[in-house]
């Protein structure tokens, strides 16, 4: 059973703006019991470890249709490839937040803003993860007109909506304030979504073309790490972390 995405948090297998609505509700539920944590305390991280591992997939994704292209097709072409699964060499699944839950205290979060880049009538990158009271840096760099309309992906409730008239121009903005699942449209161009995993601590990162992620600095101890997909939905794997040594990680998740 397939359903546009209006209170649904994910992308679909065919087109970029088509669900699985069984998938939209499993994550819909994730997010929804996921439970808040105690506030996140900066401390000096003299003896961490790092967390080094990949996200697959497994089995064959579903052959995505191309998107038509129904506005600006002179710059942006007339189809689009269909970007939900992005599966590498050896099943490496890309743009795939991965983050530890309920870490409480460790190292500060990235100085610089946010980027989010509207690049050939697609946002750049697709998924990222981001800490609770940091800012996002909005451009684009195409000559035609954008918006970037984040939501709360639980609510639909707009955030902003931010006008990108021309190549070149940028502006910066806060992120909200609590943490929780950001979908980004641009009302322009109903193909090009986004998502934000906003979080209360620095510990996340996005898998690569290849599925690879790496998490540093992170304090002894036991963990769990958890792996976000627009599609493929989340799962969660148990991870120990000794000072100054290298954990190894293999997530999968499954077509959907």
């Amino acid at each position: 059973m397939k359903s546009k995405i209006s209170a649904v948090h994910t992308a679909g297998r065919h087109s970029i703006f088509v669900g699985s609505g069984l998938a939209a509700m499993a994550i819909a539920g994730l997010l929804a019991a996921r439970p808040a944590s105690a506030a996140y305390e900066v401390v000096a991280v003299t003896n961490g470890g790092t967390i080094d591992g990949v996200v697959t997939l497994s089995g064959s994704p579903p052959a995505g249709a191309a998107i038509k292209v129904t506005k600006n097709q002179d710059y942006c072409g007339a189809t689009i490839p269909d970007p939900s699964y992005t599966v590498g060499a050896g099943g490496g699944l890309a743009n795939v937040i991965v983050y530890l839950k309920d870490i409480t205290k460790g190292k500060a979060a990235p100085a610089e803003p946010l980027a989010l880049v509207n690049e050939h009538c697609m946002f750049s990158p697709r998924a990222q993860g981001a800490m609770v009271g940091g800012q996002i840096k909005i451009s684009s760099d195409d000559p035609v007109l954008h918006n970037t309309h984040p939501q709360n992906a639980e609510t639909n409730a707009t955030i902003y909506n931010i006008a990108l008239p021309f190549k070149g121009f940028s502006v910066t903005k806060p992120l909200p304030g609590s943490p929780g699942l950001i979908k980004i449209k641009c009302d322009a161009h109903e193909w090009m979504h986004a998502w934000i995993m906003e979080l209360d601590h620095p510990y996340y990162a996005t898998t690569g073309a290849d599925g690879h992620f790496t998490l540093k600095d992170v304090p002894p101890g036991n963990y769990t790490l958890v792996a976000w997909h627009e599609v493929a939905g989340e799962k969660t794997e148990p991870v120990v972390v000794a000072a100054g040594q290298t954990a190894k990680s293999k997530i999968t998740l499954a077509t959907k």
